[in-house]
């Protein structure tokens, strides 16, 4: 079983964001990728998170991508942990 890697990347701009997402899923580099509009260091500007998921085969591809596009404000890489006795967010019922 393939390990999956979870890659967040900071995009300035709605446009180069979505872009760049096209461009992922186009090469096929991730498996899934959320956008969310996240605060901004810089006063009056947007900055955009990409959320990918890829495996772990693809990851260093994946990061090489996002650093040749100089899009990216910051990429932070780190592996999908799964707990087989935990229950998603949406599934819970207040059990801990």
């Amino acid at each position: 079983m393939a390990e999956f890697i979870e890659v967040r990347a900071t995009v300035e701009g709605h446009e180069q964001a979505a872009a760049l997402a096209h461009a992922i899923l186009g090469a096929g580099l991730a498996a899934s990728i959320d956008i969310a509009e996240v605060p901004s260091t810089r006063p009056g500007e947007i900055t955009w998170e990409l959320t990918l998921v890829t495996t772990d085969r693809h990851a260093a591809t994946l990061e090489q991508h996002l650093r040749q596009t100089g899009e990216c404000c910051s990429i932070v890489s780190a592996p999908v942990i799964h707990d087989v006795d935990g229950y998603p967010d949406w599934l819970g019922d207040g059990r801990h």
